[in-house]
């Protein structure tokens, strides 16, 4: 498993021919307010009862009253930026589509040249509701790496975030048939906490942990993470640009939803919290097991 350690990475350095991991913001109790442009996946989202569900300590979701003709829901996760070569995104991404670099340096202009900052997440929707049609969704999880900042258009601005698969939780069809209406490829997947974000470890810590199901038991992700309040290379408004952009797979159909930050569930107590962390995956677009250890 070939191994990329971290170590002042986070600070404004040459490129190193490891790819640093980077300090990264837990989305906790993220208020997500789904902007349902594709009528295929709103039609997967029917009436059905609740089978085996999960007793998650996330919050209710207040948006469903507020915004009762839209799917809304809690989001609540660990996101966080990788950094690697410009040669190896090029290497993943299909070749179809450009970069938009000019797009992520305008953001952070001090981010290591010849770099690439790819994201990495585990997240739990919870409370999913579109009340005006008294449709609700069991809660789900999902793990991916994703790519911001994809240029469909060549016009060098307009940024999109490719995600070509996807672990979802396996006893969870309609949303794994959701994602796959918009191209994606998904991996049934069973996760370590099954009803929530991460769970605590004894040494202060939290993780999160995804494997495969089924008939293909070979993808995984792990995350174990840590608060990290001193040093904080990516700005708040850094990962609200890049988890509202408009993510897609391979197909013409984008899937553009909205994460709120400017609610009760995304402030005080419940407000991110950077933290800096360690990743184990084997999941595409990569070929083989990969590793970030931070240090």
């Amino acid at each position: 498993m070939p191994t990329a350690p971290t170590s002042s990475a986070f600070q404004s350095r040459p490129a190193h021919n490891s790819s640093p991991m980077s300090k990264l913001y837990r989305s906790t109790m993220l208020q997500i307010a789904i902007l349902a442009i594709c009528v295929l996946a709103s039609a997967r989202l029917i009436n059905t009862q609740k089978r085996d569900a999960c007793v998650s300590e996330s919050s209710p979701n207040p948006a469903a009253q507020q915004y009762p003709e839209l799917i809304s829901g809690n989001l609540n996760g660990t996101t966080l930026i990788v950094p690697i070569t410009i040669e190896r995104a090029r290497e993943l991404i299909p070749e179809e589509w450009g970069i938009a670099e000019n797009a992520y340096r305008s953001l952070l202009p001090s981010f290591p040249a010849g770099m690439y900052p790819m994201m990495a997440q585990i997240v739990h929707d919870h409370d999913i509701q579109l009340p005006a049609y008294n449709v609700s969704l069991q809660d789900f999880s999902r793990a991916s790496f994703e790519f911001p900042f994809i240029d469909i258009f060549h016009d060098g601005q307009s940024s999109f975030r490719w995600a070509g698969s996807m672990m979802i939780s396996a006893e969870n069809p309609m949303a794994i048939g959701g994602t796959q209406s918009y191209g994606i490829k998904t991996y049934p997947a069973v996760f370590d906490p099954r009803c929530d974000a991460y769970k605590a470890l004894p040494n202060g810590r939290t993780s999160i942990s995804s494997k495969s199901s089924g008939n293909n038991t070979s993808k995984y992700m792990s995350l174990e993470t840590g608060a990290s309040w001193d040093n904080i290379p990516y700005s708040l408004d850094f990962f609200k640009n890049i988890t509202n952009q408009p993510t897609f797979a391979d197909t013409p159909i984008c899937d553009y939803y909205q994460r709120l930050f400017n609610t009760t569930l995304t402030s005080g107590a419940n407000a991110p919290v950077p933290i800096v962390g360690t990743v184990e995956a084997n999941m595409d677009p990569f070929p083989c097991a990969q590793s970030w250890q931070a240090e």
